[in-house]
């Protein structure tokens, strides 16, 4: 084997995640100062720099005037083209994703993530939701999405934008089309607690799909908080009315304690979640371990944090791109994590983990570009400065 393909440089990593973009997600220009890998090059510098379109432009020296840059994203990524879009990035998530994840049948977590909106845009054009007030602000623009865990790493399977009329039945249906196209098989739901609706657990109880759905607690002496009793987990059974709707579910009771110990934040004390089973019979103990792999997905949301472009514009395709794409370079991140940092050793392989983090993955596209274009080194002064 070539030594040079065991060495991945900063050009090599742009290279990867600009030709996996350019293949499904389709942006021209055939400006004389604008080509269409300005296009990928400066999305992948909003996203992977946590900056908006203008500061990237502002920083590199030979690319394109923002306002240029501009008229081609509202063009090409508009709201007429939402449906088309979410097709091409859920494509472009899959790529490449490690074949094991087809041999057997795995644990499918599924989550809503919100990015709140300070606009002014009314709702039917700008397509924001409502949600309970948090940052400031109850109107967002959401997402759902569809993981798999495997040995650690998290791979966003599927994501969807979530529109003012979509109800979560409508979501969820979106989400299992999207991972029965792979050909992947559902051994079991992990769901979070906006999928808790009796809409959503008769939907599932019809279709025969094991699921464990968090359930809030709600009520100060009634609803489900007086389940919350007790010094241990236990399952019954609670009916759930919506209206004229009811449904009667099985629940198992948890009682935990808080990570407090660790963090020596808080003194530590006892907490209790609630948890829906359809089509499954399992103790509390074995509900808290299986629970506990979809926690991953929290943290693959923080971790997109860290390479998500930001904007003010009012162009929900745009915000959904930007948004779709921390995600797919979470994927590309750990695709090359798992390619270029494995340990041998007897039985399964170790992957080093602090060699190539999430941190200098951004660094490496940042770096590449920075080298390809130019940057902004100095600056000249108008005039004499006062002293």
């Amino acid at each position: 084997m070539n030594k040079n393909n065991l060495i991945l440089t900063d050009k090599k990593v742009l290279t990867q995640a600009r030709t996996m973009l350019q293949e499904h997600l389709e942006l021209e220009a055939n400006g004389y100062k604008c080509s269409s890998d300005d296009l990928y090059n400066i999305l992948l510098g909003v996203t992977a720099g946590r900056g908006t379109l203008e500061a990237v432009c502002t920083d590199l020296e030979g690319v394109p005037d923002p306002q240029t840059i501009r008229e081609y994203f509202n063009e090409q990524l508009c709201v007429e083209q939402l449906p088309q879009l979410e097709v091409q990035l859920n494509k472009a998530l899959v790529q490449h994703i490690p074949h094991r994840v087809w041999r057997q049948p795995r644990d499918i977590a599924m989550d809503f993530h919100d990015r709140p909106y300070y606009g002014k845009t009314p709702q039917e054009e700008g397509l924001w939701v409502r949600g309970k007030a948090k940052d400031g602000t109850t109107r967002f623009y959401r997402i759902a999405t569809a993981y798999v865990i495997l040995n650690g790493l998290r791979f966003t399977l599927g994501i969807c934008f979530v529109l003012p009329g979509d109800s979560t039945v409508d979501i969820l249906k979106k989400l299992l089309r999207r991972v029965k196209g792979l050909f992947i098989k559902v051994r079991c739901l992990l769901l979070d607690r906006g999928f808790a609706g009796i809409d959503v657990q008769e939907y599932l109880d019809k279709q025969y799909i094991p699921a464990l759905i968090a359930c809030p607690i709600r009520g100060k002496t009634g609803g489900t908080k007086a389940l919350c009793k007790g010094r241990k987990g236990y399952q019954t059974r609670y009916t759930f009315k919506n209206g004229k709707q009811t449904r009667t579910a099985d629940l198992v009771v948890c009682r935990v304690f808080t990570t407090a110990k660790r963090t020596k934040r808080l003194k530590r004390r006892a907490t209790w979640w609630i948890f829906i089973l359809i089509h499954l019979d399992l103790s509390p103990r074995q509900v808290r371990r299986l629970y506990r792999r979809r926690f991953g997905v929290e943290t693959s949301y923080r971790c997109a944090a860290q390479v998500r472009g930001k904007t003010t514009s009012p162009n929900a395709a745009y915000r959904f791109v930007l948004m779709a794409l921390s995600l797919f370079l979470l994927n590309v991140w750990m695709i090359l994590r798992w390619s270029f940092t494995q340990i041998p050793r007897r039985g399964r392989r170790k992957l080093d983990t602090k060699k190539f983090q999430l941190s200098r993955f951004a660094k490496f596209i940042v770096h590449a570009l920075e080298e390809q274009y130019g940057y902004v080194r100095s600056i000249r002064a108008v005039i004499d400065p006062l002293l």
